[in-house]
């Protein structure tokens, strides 16, 4: 196997890989014999080479025609495991012990870190009120001006008092409408949630999604204080394209405000940013423009600073317009592998890699609830517009988890259903969002209502990507012909069938 250090080894260490499976391999009782791992992507090279890809190690390398091969041969081929010529194909992962049951073993690695109960994800919504108007907003644009009152907080605490018995490590996310609207609230119980965690012996890590219209130094500074590591902030494009979708309900445009904001703090404050691009059909074809400005205000390449690309999607009935905007999962596959492409060149952003177990949500977690201002609990972010979905109340916490809704939210798993079983980055994957599952009623239109994240249809040209930029590749090592996920590469895509089928088994 070669690599940009002319060995797997040195390929696995360059890219931080984790071999956790070498000590089962070393001490598995369960055959001597071996077989090529059911979660390789195997993605074709000039001159018969493939980059090689396992979802389970994330192990990253090129095979010379012998080696694809030689690895296409034990099919057929009964090898032992300890075979001098399987070592490195061993190492990365890329080979197992025949006798072994991957599907199983990722189900109880999966379910291990699901149903962890000394970790808990909270989001607590200090308002849901906004001062943004964006046409495409999942909550709709009818939101409730209220905010959390004192007794709400107050039960609020005596739940986490009780919870943190056992919890070690509690994240919150602050979430709304705005909350940067409510700010007094975050500070009033981060002072009290950090003496609580402090005398429980319980890590504490804070997040905050807000527009960033009110983020500036003073504010930046003061979240810091109050335990937020780390926000997202949306700009969707350029300053024309962001003032149009993104503006404040009297009309006024934000863009140039929220990027000051970030400039004034981004060097020195330790606060984290990751900027969040919505696109779709209308700022398509601007997201350039922004990557070329933020990169010429001076955001490039600093540790704090990173931004990502995501589909407008329908997800919620009030939003169901989106869908005729929407870029369907192909087409937005392609374009955002070139825009990490670009992104990474200017040091704006990390390289894509994918994700271990993205369907681990708050929603599906026991210990995960979100808090509404009056008191509702919901379990996804996504439901929180809609009071029919909630499943409990703050003032009644313990009978939460007899509520048929929180029950089929933790009953639900992407091991139920033969599709995600059968896929190959279910490790990378764990069926991601499974509001798409539980409530499938209210999605509309291919991004919205299929479950399968759009970077599943464009994985093999991002680990090309991800390859060439390492220095495992050059774009003379492409195929002849452009590559196209497809597949054969990497497992049936969900359909309104599977989903169908899914709902029917649960």
């Amino acid at each position: 196997m070669s690599s940009a250090n002319e060995s797997l080894r040195g390929a696995l260490d360059a890219v931080d890989i984790k071999p956790e499976r070498i000590g089962e391999f070393i001490e598995s009782p369960k055959g001597r014999l071996a077989k090529g791992s059911r979660y390789n992507l195997l993605i074709p090279l000039r001159d018969g080479r493939v980059l090689a890809y396992n979802s389970v190690t994330q192990s990253l390398a090129t095979w010379t025609a012998e080696e694809t091969e030689f690895y296409r041969s034990l099919e057929d081929s009964p090898t032992e495991l300890w075979s001098r010529q399987l070592r490195d194909f061993v190492y990365g992962g890329y080979v197992v012990p025949e006798a072994s049951d991957e599907l199983a073993e990722q189900e109880a690695k999966y379910n291990g870190a699901r149903f962890d109960a000394t970790r808990m994800t909270l989001t607590v919504a200090p308002t849901m009120a906004c001062n943004f108007g964006c046409d495409y907003c999942f909550q709709g644009a009818d939101k409730p001006s209220e905010k959390m009152s004192p007794l709400v907080q107050d039960v609020f605490m005596k739940y986490l008092e009780q919870k943190l018995e056992t919890v070690r490590h509690l994240h919150i996310a602050w979430y709304g409408g705005e909350p940067l609207l409510g700010i007094e609230i975050i500070e009033s119980l981060s002072v009290r949630i950090l003496a609580l965690c402090k005398e429980k012996g319980v890590h504490y890590s804070g997040f905050i999604v807000t527009n960033g219209y009110a983020l500036n130094r003073e504010m930046a500074q003061r979240l810091v204080r109050l335990g937020v590591e780390s926000c997202q902030v949306t700009l969707d494009g350029p300053k024309e394209s962001h003032d149009e979708r993104r503006a404040l309900l009297s009309g006024r445009e934000t863009y140039e405000k929220i990027v000051s904001n970030m400039r004034s703090w981004v060097e020195d404050v330790k606060l984290s940013v990751s900027i969040r691009v919505n696109i779709d059909e209308r700022n398509v074809d601007g997201i350039r423009r922004l990557i070329d400005d933020l990169d010429a205000r001076g955001f490039g390449r600093r540790r704090n600073f990173t931004m990502y690309f995501a589909p407008v999607e329908a997800i919620t009935d009030v939003c169901h317009g989106c869908s005729d905007v929407a870029l369907n999962k192909r087409h937005y596959a392609n374009l955002e592998t070139e825009l990490y492409r670009y992104a990474f060149d200017r040091g704006l952003c990390a390289l894509p890699r994918p994700p271990v177990h993205l369907g681990h949500c708050q929603a599906i977690r026991p210990n995960g609830l979100l808090l509404l201002p009056n008191g509702d609990l919901h379990k996804c972010w996504d439901t929180v517009h809609d009071k029919g979905h909630r499943v409990g109340t703050i003032y009644a916490h313990s009978q939460v988890t007899d509520n048929p809704r929180y029950q089929s939210w933790v009953a639900w798993s992407p091991f139920k259903n033969n599709t995600c079983r059968g896929c190959k980055i279910l490790p990378n994957c764990a069926g991601a969002c499974a509001h798409k599952f539980i409530n499938r009623d209210v999605t509309k239109g291919e991004a919205g209502s299929l479950p399968c994240p759009s970077w599943k249809f464009g994985i093999g040209e991002r680990l090309l990507l991800r390859a060439e930029k390492m220095g495992l590749i050059t774009s003379a090592d492409f195929p002849d012909e452009k590559f196209v996920t497809t597949a054969d590469l990497v497992g049936n895509n969900h359909s309104a069938q599977s989903l169908a089928e899914a709902a029917a088994a649960a």
